[in-house]
């Protein structure tokens, strides 16, 4: 948005404000506070800001899942919000066994709700002859290698192998890592743990925590590793973002790399195809999730999804809540408590996919709104059809499994090339986000599972467009971008003009409907 756009809107505004400080405020009601999670926060953040316009007062700190857990467990605040559930065997980065923080949370009763689904993605910052590049490919093996120290420079062979469409600079990466306790470390830890075993071993040896060890919300410190560590989410992304360090990647929820209009890079799934962490293709991979009954989630099935459009390291957050009232929570911090969560599980979730996330689906809507039934004080949850989460409404509708076209290998931007064939006859149409590899043999074009939430409209990042197929429903936008913000200058002109009309139309009417009086 320009300045003259912004200026405009915030004159707007405050003579809006001015002609309705008669109107009545929301209700009062008790601030809750909270703490955890900085993969979560884009959208926390969003959704806080979004309840104060109605009086609802929702604190929060990102201090990282595991500060998070700990603040829970002292009571320090009234929830937490973690990629992962308490842990009973957790180790510092030099392999030390800490509190078991299972028994520690007993004392204070708890239940696991969703929040937002998402994608744990590559952003990096690479050029070549001085140009950004934006279509980097990187498959498990490959991303395990660099982060257990085994690759080091650009131009590895392993790197070109999977970026047969480009020459790769002789650059060398600079690998940025979580300093402090992260469920995003946890995420991507647990998932070479899953699936790239023998590297992950391989930093264990290096880190002297034995031939192998337990996925872990600190990152192993190994000597000599050359790895910058930087705190929080925002900490990483800055880092990689800064115009002096050419060569980085770092492991971020994808919408820290979307904010700063950074590409991240395309991850090999089980099909063989590379995908963007869009919201479709969160969703789809998140159809291979397994739900344990306590709201946790397992994650194999969406590590191994065969669809050729699922990102394979999807996962959701965990907001942990009361359910008893332990100081310092009371019952009448639960009806701000609930009310919040309804908000965020319902139209909050609207907002999820353009945050760089994924909107929950109906099951996990569901879910939450039994462990809300179970905090003190809170309020009755909406009927469920009239919860306006675009995954209930139709406005986002989880993608059914398709095959995909053959397409050239090539970049993973704009509309995304796809593979095709192996599982059936093709359905005509291409992936989102996806390019596949073509020295794979029958890549492509299985059969997948599974279904999560993200359509991308493609960016910087490399995420494609998301494209109907038969059987999927999906809303359509056009985007007008002329100021590098996402949005038309024209709609900042027709919001103004509605804003002015909403605070002056009304005197003006009732000014000429009054009857003129004779003097």
């Amino acid at each position: 948005m320009n300045k003259l756009a912004r200026l405009a809107i915030a004159s707007a505004l405050a003579s809006s404000l001015a002609l309705s400080a008669n109107i009545a405020p929301a209700s009062a009601s008790d601030p809750v506070d909270g703490a955890g999670s900085t993969w979560s926060q884009i959208a926390v953040d969003q959704w806080r800001a979004d309840v104060a316009r109605q009086g609802l007062v929702v604190n929060y700190q990102g201090v990282g899942s595991t500060a998070g857990r700990v603040a829970y467990y002292q009571a320090q605040v009234d929830f937490a919000v973690s990629e992962i559930p308490f842990q009973s065997a957790q180790y510092d980065r030099q392999g030390n066994l800490l509190a078991d923080e299972t028994q520690l949370a007993a004392s204070r009763p708890y239940a696991y709700l969703p929040i937002v689904a998402g994608g744990t993605a590559f952003m990096y910052n690479l050029k070549a002859n001085g140009q950004r590049i934006t279509d980097l490919k990187l498959s498990p093996t490959t991303v395990a290698k660099i982060f257990t120290g085994q690759i080091n420079m650009w131009n590895d062979p392993a790197i070109v192998a999977d970026n047969p469409q480009r020459v790769m600079p002789a650059t060398r990466i600079k690998p940025v890592i979580r300093s402090d306790g992260s469920g995003t470390t946890a995420q991507f830890t647990a998932y070479m743990a899953e699936e790239t075993t023998s590297d992950w071993n391989v930093l264990c040896q290096r880190a002297n925590l034995g031939s192998s060890c337990p996925a872990t919300s600190l990152y192993p410190d190994f000597p000599n590793s050359g790895f910058a560590a930087q705190q929080f989410s925002d900490g990483v992304a800055n880092f990689v973002a800064a115009q002096y360090n050419d060569g980085a990647i770092t492991y971020v929820e994808y919408g820290y790399a979307k904010e700063r209009g950074f590409p991240v890079a395309s991850l090999k799934n089980a099909s063989g195809a590379y995908t963007q962490p869009t919201a479709v293709n969160v969703s789809v991979a998140l159809q291979g999730a397994r739900i344990n009954s306590d709201g946790t989630q397992v994650l194999r099935g969406v590590y191994r999804n065969t669809d050729a459009r699922a990102y394979p390291m999807s996962s959701y957050s965990y907001m942990i809540v009361p359910t008893s009232e332990v100081a310092p929570f009371t019952a009448s911090k639960g009806q701000s408590l609930s009310e919040y969560i309804f908000y965020f599980l319902c139209a909050g979730q609207q907002k999820a996919e353009q945050l760089g996330y994924a909107p929950l689906p109906r099951n996990l809507v569901e879910f939450g709104f039994a462990a809300v039934a179970r905090i003190p004080g809170a309020v009755a949850a909406p009927a469920i059809d009239s919860c306006s989460n675009p995954t209930i409404t139709g406005g986002f509708l989880v993608p059914k499994a398709t095959t995909a076209t053959t397409a050239a290998p090539g970049a993973s931007g704009g509309s995304g090339g796809a593979s095709g064939g192996a599982g059936g006859s093709s359905s005509g149409t291409t992936v989102p986000g996806a390019t596949t590899d073509s020295t794979v043999p029958g890549e492509a074009g299985e059969p997948g599972s599974n279904g999560a939430t993200d359509g991308g409209s493609g960016d910087a990042s490399g995420g494609g467009a998301a494209i109907a197929t038969p059987g999927v429903a999906m809303a359509t936008s056009v985007e007008i971008d002329t100021d590098g913000s996402g949005t038309s200058p024209i709609i900042y002109v027709l919001i103004t003009l509605l804003i002015i009309g909403i605070a002056v139309g009304p005197p003006i009417v009732a000014g000429r409907l009054r009857p003129s009086v004779k003097q």
